[in-house]
Formats: structure tokens, sequence, C-alpha cells
């Protein structure tokens, strides 16, 4: 079991920092429009991420790795190495992007786009950001952690609980910030979009890159 957690519990950290629902709700409460958006988003967000990464789980536990061993199971073991290596090879194209001054258009459509929507559409645009291509890869890596791991279902369902809200604590986490500090938590949270802005490239890169070297090791681990 505390192996299991070992092994999740750094691809929940590496979806917990990532820049772009972030960003998104960082908007939505800086927009003067009241928590109520933000908190929806934040719904969405946290659901569809418990949602992938059970169905991965299930998917990999039921059609892909149907009987094979935790460990000494080439077939797994590669599964796992492959998913890291796409995952170094995808920070390595971000790291050859050329570098912007400010944020890039991606973000700035997200902004623009995620502040003037209705709070019932924040819903759904949390839930689509959770179907992200480093999303569906994390959620890919834990399901591979935990669908040859033969952990009863009660542990199961509370590893995949624990790993979406790790996962999504940086999402939730401004927003509890902006109900607790009032007026006050607002110049830290337009800090923290700032710094972001700047930082989300590096911040990406290095994301991606520990979350290979994880898989990879796992993977290596299991021949």
């Amino acid at each position: 079991m505390l192996a299991v957690v070992g092994q999740v519990l750094p691809l929940a950290i590496a979806g917990a920092l990532s820049s772009v629902p972030i960003a998104a709700v960082l908007t939505l409460l800086l927009g003067g429009r009241g928590l109520g958006p933000a908190v929806l988003f934040a719904l969405g967000y946290v659901v569809a991420v418990f949602a992938l990464t059970v169905g991965a789980t299930a998917l990999l536990g039921r059609v892909l790795l149907v009987r094979l061993p935790a460990s000494g199971a080439p077939a797994l073991a590669l599964s796992e190495c492959l998913l890291g290596a796409a995952a170094i090879a995808a920070g390595w194209v971000v790291f050859r992007r050329p570098v912007a001054s400010g944020p890039n258009r991606w973000s700035r459509l997200l902004s623009s786009a995620v502040g003037t929507v209705r709070p019932v559409v924040a819903l759904v645009v949390g839930a689509v950001l959770a179907f992200r291509p480093k999303s569906l890869l994390l959620a890919s890596g834990v399901g591979i952690v935990l669908a040859p791991a033969d952990l009863a279902p009660v542990p199961t369902a509370v590893l995949l609980g624990a790993n979406a809200v790790v996962m999504t604590a940086t999402v939730t986490g401004p927003i509890v910030f902006a109900l607790v500090g009032g007026d006050s938590a607002r110049s830290r949270l337009e800090q923290l979009r700032a710094w972001l802005a700047h930082n989300a490239r590096a911040v990406t890169v290095v994301v991606l890159v520990l979350v290979g070297a994880v898989l990879v090791g796992d993977g290596l681990g299991r021949f």
C-alpha cells in the first residue's frame, strides 16, 4: 500500500503544478464577479480529474493490463517507460519553443474567455480543462500504478480520491485563500498570476521531465 502511495504521490503533485487551470481560476477570482464562477470552475475540474483517473484505472485494469502482475511484467514495464519517455519528449518540445516576453497566446485567449463566461459555463470549462494532454498522461500513469496493484476496492477508492484532491489543490487553494483572506488576498493572488504568467513555461518543463523520470524509473523497476 505504501509503495503504491509513493508511486502515485509524485504524479499527483505534478498534476497540481499545472499552470493552465491555475491561471483560469485566478482570472475568475480577480474578475470582479465574486466567488461563484471560480467555485463552479473548481467543482467541474475536481470532478473531471477524479472521473478521468478512475476511467484510466478501470480501462487499464480491465482491458489492457488484465492478469498482469505488478512486477515482473515486461508489457507493463514497457508501457510505463513509454509514458515516461513521452513526458520527457513533451518537456523537450516545450523547452525548445521560443521564449515569450509575456503570457503566451493560449494563456491570453484562456484568460479572455474564462473572464467573460457565465457561471454555469465555468463549470463546463473546468471539466474540459481536465482532459488536456498532460492530464491524460498523468491519469494514465496513475492507472498503470493502481491497475496491477491488486488493492481492495476501498483503498483504491481512497487513493483515487486523495489523488484528485492533491492534483486539484492548486485550483481549490486560491479559492479558499480568497474566501478566508477577503480583500487583502487580492494583491497576493495578483502577484501569483503575474509570476505564473512569466514562469509557467519553466514550471511545465520541470514537471514534465520529473514525471517522465519517475515513470521511467518505476517502469525499469518492474523488469
